[in-house]
Formats: C-alpha cells, structure tokens, sequence
C-alpha cells in the first residue's frame, strides 16, 4: 500500500522545502560564526574564547529562533485566515445566508477550496431566489 506523504503536496512541499532551506541556512550561518570566532580570538585565553564563541551562538540562535517564530505565524495565517473564511461560509450558509462569499488574499492558500465554496453558496444563492420568486408571484395572484 502506498503511502500519502502530501495531502496537498503544492502547500505541504511548499512548507517542508522552506524549512529545510532555513535549517540549511541557520546551520550555515553557526558554522560560519565558529569558523570566524576561531580566527579573531586565537590570541584570547581558552576560557574567554569560549564564552565569547557560546554566547554569541546562543544570541544568534536566539535571534533566528525570533525569526523562524515570525515567518512560521506569516506562513500560518496563509493557511488559517481561508480556514476561518471557510468556516465563517459555512455558518452564514446554516442560518440561510447564501449571499456570503469568501475573500481571500492572494498570498493565502487553499484558493480551491473557497472557489469550490463559493460555486456552492452561488448555487444555494439562485436555487433559494428561484423558489421564493415563483412563491410570491403566486401570493400576488391570490390577491
């Protein structure tokens, strides 16, 4: 039996090929920061070499730790901002409200899926404008 790795492989190989480069880069940039260290305080005692290389380590860890933190959020709101419009149409499509369309931003994900839903609520939309035309002609006729 073969196995699904990606659902949606145009959002998931997306995310996993972003996060592979940035490991990429943040592995780098350690390497890179120790190769230095170990060239401009070859004349330091040990013990302050150390330090000053561990501390240094640490705050750019910590500083793209911030912004893996701040681009996972902007990559997430790509996909969670359709899935409350999703939800939102969904609501408004419960309590009869068929006029209701969902609007997304040209960053976001899962366009398809708001089309599809839209396709649906304009449907929904003629299907309940046809009915309740036919019903007030007829009211009117009564009259």
């Amino acid at each position: 039996m073969r196995r699904l790795y990606y659902i949606r492989p145009g959002i998931q190989f997306a995310f996993t090929m972003l996060y592979t480069f940035l490991t990429a880069v943040e592995i780098m940039v350690c390497g890179i920061v120790f190769y230095i260290f170990e060239k401009s305080t070859a004349h330091l005692p040990l013990d302050l070499r150390i330090y000053w290389l561990f501390s240094t380590i640490f705050l750019i860890t910590i500083l793209l730790s911030a912004f893996n933190f701040w681009l996972g959020t902007r990559i997430s709101h790509r996909v969670a901002g359709p899935v409350i419009q999703i939800k939102r149409a969904l609501q408004q499509a419960i309590k009869g409200n068929y006029t209701y369309r969902i609007q997304m931003r040209s960053t976001d994900y899962l366009h398809e899926i708001g089309d599809k839903i839209n396709m649906l609520m304009e449907n929904l939309d003629e299907q309940n404008t046809r009915q309740t035309v036919p019903e007030a002609n007829t009211n009117d006729q009564l009259k």
